[in-house]
C-alpha cells in the first residue's frame, strides 16, 4: 500500500514539475493571447454593441451614403471577434501550450483570407482607422511567437 502511494506521489510529482516547466516556458505567449482574447472581445463589443459609432467614428462610415449590408456585414465581423477573443481567453488559461501556435496562426489566417479576397479580383481601398490597430496586433503575435521560439531554441540548446 505504501509503494502504491509512493508511485502515485511521483507521478503527481512529474505532473507539478511538468505543469511549471509549461507554465515558465509559455508564460509570455499564454499572457499575449489572454491580452489579445481581452481585445478580441472588446473589438466584437464596438463591432455588435457599439456598431453605429464604430461604424462612423472608426471605419469612417457615412450614415447617409453607406449601404446597410455595410453596416450588418461590420457587426457580423463583431461575432468572430468575441469567439476568438472566448476561445484565447480559454487557451491562455487551460492550454497555455497552444499560445504560440495560435500566435502563428491568427496573421497566417488574416493572409490566406486576404489572398483569397485578391484571388477574386477584389482590392480594399477605404482608410478605415482600424486597420493600424491589426497592424499592432499582427506585429505582437509576431513579436511574441519570435520571442518564443528564441527562448525555446536556447533553452534546447542548455544556454
Amino acid at each position: 500500500m505504501a509503494q502504491q502511494k509512493a508511485c502515485w506521489l511521483a507521478v503527481d510529482d512529474k505532473e507539478a514539475e511538468l505543469t511549471q516547466e509549461i507554465s515558465r516556458n509559455y508564460a509570455l505567449p499564454a499572457r499575449v493571447l489572454l491580452g489579445l482574447g481581452l481585445y478580441d472581445l472588446l473589438r466584437g463589443f464596438m463591432h455588435t454593441y457599439a456598431l453605429h459609432w464604430s461604424a462612423v467614428t472608426i471605419a469612417g462610415f457615412n450614415v447617409d451614403t453607406t449601404p446597410v449590408d455595410q453596416f450588418f456585414m461590420l457587426g457580423t465581423f463583431g461575432i468572430s471577434n468575441f469567439l476568438t477573443g472566448f476561445i484565447y481567453l480559454l487557451i491562455s488559461k487551460r492550454a497555455p501550450q497552444l499560445s504560440p501556435y495560435n500566435l502563428g496562426l491568427i496573421p497566417s489566417s488574416y493572409l490566406l483570407g486576404l489572398i483569397g479576397i485578391w484571388s477574386n479580383g477584389i482590392y480594399g481601398t477605404s482608410q478605415y482607422a482600424g486597420q493600424y490597430l491589426l497592424y499592432i496586433y499582427f506585429g505582437i503575435c509576431i513579436a511574441t511567437l519570435a520571442i518564443f521560439l528564441v527562448k525555446e531554441k536556447s533553452l534546447q540548446r542548455g544556454l
